[in-house]
């Protein structure tokens, strides 16, 4: 149940941990992470190619990963948006899915039954400019943060039902549209969202 907002069109305002709940109870959803800005734009194509595939999208931010990642939540498959910002940090939202990711309690088997698929935005223009700075010596990938999740995703017993992909923002991110059609696909032989 949301708001008055939602019957007159406008956004659902249950609480997120609600969002959440409801998007495990099917097979058929795609939870959709992303850190605003660039990825929430990305998260909407998925959305809209989602629809052209059978598929449903429930989207969240990247912040609400933790919350999801508990229990049974990996009945439903995950594709994290993951944007790396300059010198191979990761943009706000992805750093406190890194940071819970990372956290020292957590075991081998923590994300088990996780079916997970990553897609990396990165800027290589970035890179360019931080290698002309003499202080600038570990950027190496417009891409680190996503490599760095989904290793870490992986790392605690999620299993990854689409290789990892990797937009370059200096190439008008043109990897995205192939990599879509596979991520498409791989959910179709996974069985992971009911396609």
């Amino acid at each position: 149940p949301g708001s008055e907002d939602t019957a007159k069109g406008g956004v659902d305002m249950a609480l997120p941990h609600e969002a959440l709940l409801a998007s495990r109870r099917d097979s058929t959803h795609l939870n959709v992470f992303h850190g605003g800005g660039f990825s929430e734009a990305i998260a909407l194509r998925v959305r809209d190619a989602a629809c052209e595939n059978g598929v449903e999208v429930t989207m969240h931010n990247l912040v609400d990963f933790e919350a999801f990642s508990g229990g049974p939540a990996q009945s439903s498959p995950a594709l994290l948006l993951i944007t790396t910002v300059e010198d191979e940090q990761p943009c706000p939202a992805s750093a406190a899915c890194l940071r819970f990711l990372r956290r020292k309690s957590h075991g081998p088997k923590t994300l088990d039954g996780l079916q997970f698929a990553v897609l990396g935005l990165g800027d290589s223009n970035l890179l360019a400019v931080a290698w002309r700075r003499v202080d600038c010596f570990g950027a190496r990938d417009c891409n680190q943060a996503a490599e760095k999740v989904d290793s870490w995703l992986k790392h605690l017993g999620g299993t990854r039902f689409c290789r990892r992909g990797e937009a370059d923002d200096r190439t008008g991110n043109t990897e995205i549209d192939g990599w879509l059609e596979r991520l498409w696909a791989a959910l179709r032989l996974s069985g992971g969202a009911g396609v």
